[in-house]
């Protein structure tokens, strides 16, 4: 995986980093006034109702950032996040709407508008508790793609021409993936990215590239009606 250095003009590093923090507390602040209003309707106390933003607007951007991080890290409950994304979202929009055509007497209130306006604070509640269930361990754990080679060239190593590796961990020349197949095999696990990963201690991505490179290396002997040298052993995955 490889990186591109981008030189931003000031200006566009300004609204990078300024902009969108300043343009979503606009948004949350100019949310405000009609969220209190609808809570107001609803039968809140003018004190109490203050605390609506929290339930909708706030919630929103709460759950958004969430899901995003849900969806990044396969968490149990991203899909319970998206979810309660997209609906914290309508809600926002809807309360917008609702109390301004209320304040502009296009609309007035009525019990179901109290009811579901009232349902509000329980549901957030009951949704953010159930996305803090996640297992900490899982959302802490991160894979991360180990920028090195898929074998070191032990022909070219025997020259003293190694290949050019790129900047990262060395890799592991295709005898010490072997030989960590075998202890696999030995102990009666299967061969896995997952347990191949922990017995190189490397990435199960890297663990996967390197099964990869051996079965194709594999399916090409096979196809030349040959085996490699040293006795290349076949993957059961």
């Amino acid at each position: 995986m490889s990186t591109v250095s981008i030189d931003l003009p000031w200006y566009a590093k300004l609204v990078f980093k300024a902009g969108r923090p300043v343009v979503l507390v606009a948004a949350l602040l100019m949310s405000i006034p009609g969220e209190i209003h609808l809570a107001i309707v609803a039968g809140w106390s003018p004190d109490v109702a203050k605390l609506m933003p929290v339930c909708i607007s706030v919630y929103a951007a709460c759950s958004a950032v969430i899901a995003d991080v849900a969806k990044r890290r396969n968490l149990p409950t991203r899909k319970s996040a998206l979810v309660g994304a997209g609906a914290a979202l309508i809600l926002a929009l809807s309360a917008q709407d609702v109390s301004h055509l209320i304040e502009q007497d296009y609309m007035h209130s009525s019990a179901v508008l109290v009811a579901i306006v009232s349902a509000v604070p329980p549901l957030v509640v009951a949704h953010m508790l159930h996305m803090a269930a996640a297992p900490a361990v899982t959302a802490s754990v991160v894979e991360v793609d180990e920028p090195e080679d898929e074998f070191e060239d032990e022909e070219d190593v025997a020259k003293g021409t190694p290949r050019k590796r790129r900047p990262g961990r060395p890799g592991l020349s295709e005898t010490e993936v072997q030989a960590a197949i075998e202890r696999l095999q030995d102990a009666g696990e299967k061969v896995t990215p997952e347990n191949l990963a922990k017995v190189l201690n490397r990435a199960p991505r890297t663990a996967r590239r390197y099964l990869s490179t051996i079965e194709r290396q594999e399916k090409k002997a096979e196809k030349a009606g040959q085996r490699s040298a040293d006795g290349m052993l076949p993957l059961t995955i």
